[in-house]
Formats: C-alpha cells, structure tokens, sequence
C-alpha cells in the first residue's frame, strides 16, 4: 500500500472517530486501529493530532452533498440528509462541529475556518450572494439546532414524530429562510 492511500485511509478512519467522538476523546491509537496500522504510521502520515484533525476534516462532510434532485428545495433537502444521517447513525458533523471547535488546539482559527466552509456552502446551496449572508446564517443556526437536538438531547425522536413528516415541517421553516421570508 502506498503512502497516499494509507495517509487516505488513516484520514477516513479519522474523520469519523473525530466526528462521533469528538477530538480530545479520540486517540491517535483508536485511529491507528480502525485503519489497521500502528500509531507510528498515523504520526509519520500526519505528524501530530491537530494535523490529523485538520486534515480529516470532520465537518466537512455536512458540505459534500449532491446538488439537490430536481423538485426538493434546498431547505428541506439539507433536513432530509440530516434526518437519513440520524436514520443510518452516520456521524452528524452539524452536531459535532461545536464540540469539535471547542476541543480543538485552536478554537478560534477551527472556528473561523468551520464558519468560512459552512457559510460558503450553505450560501451557494440557497442562492444567498449578500454580503452578509444572513440567510445562510440563518439556515445555519437552524440545522445546527435541529442536529443538536437530534443527536445530543435525542428529541423530536421518531416515536414522537415520523421522519417523513419531520422533514416536511422542519423543511418548510427551513426553506421559508431560504425563500427569505423567514
């Protein structure tokens, strides 16, 4: 195995144990093993646990997603992978994003960094070119309150409300910022 695919594996490994951990609680040596290599490869692939951090890049996987299919808007659409994220207990990088910031080494450039890339993504994703980009912020303070609610205080559970019927109210609220009349 090259360098490069056991630097993307060690990455992969990473990126997922940073985002359901968090970063002080995941340890060179959990990442070592879910990669299935020594903790000595991790730190000459990666030379150190920040590095590793920032080169797994645990939130940006909220920012990867596909354009939207055609007829879904794009409000309800980024409640619907949040939700099928929850559904398939996959990370939920809009819920650890906060936690991620603060562990970090450096909060205030994760911080700054994680804002950038959420804003930026969010911002094209609904069409929001002011030089505020208050609807993204809007947007943004809206899924990181439903992820939180979700996977930290485990509400709005599905024995409470249907998924289906969550995506399709939380959306509309969603997609009502987005259309700027929220």
């Amino acid at each position: 195995m090259s360098d490069r695919s056991s630097r993307d594996t060690v990455i992969a490994a990473a990126r997922e144990l940073f985002a359901r951990r968090g970063y002080t609680a995941t340890t060179i040596k959990d990442v070592a093993a879910a990669a299935g290599c020594s903790p000595a490869l991790v730190m000459k692939l990666t030379g150190s646990k920040a590095e590793l951090f920032a080169a797994a890049d645990p939130s940006g996987a909220a920012l990867d997603e596909a354009p939207p299919p055609a007829g879904e808007p794009p409000g309800v659409l980024m409640v619907r992978r949040l939700v099928e994220r929850r559904r398939a207990d996959e990370p939920e990088p809009w819920a650890m994003a906060p936690v991620l910031i603060r562990e970090s080494d450096d909060p205030a450039r994760t911080r700054a960094d994680v804002r950038t890339r959420y804003l930026d993504a969010v911002a094209e994703r609904i069409g929001d070119t002011a030089p505020d980009r208050l609807r993204a912020q809007l947007v943004m303070a809206q899924l990181l309150g439903l992820a939180a609610a979700l996977r930290h205080l485990e509400l709005l559970d599905p024995a409470a409300i249907d998924d289906e019927t969550l995506i399709r109210r939380y959306g509309a609220l969603i997609q009502r910022i987005v259309d700027g009349d929220g």
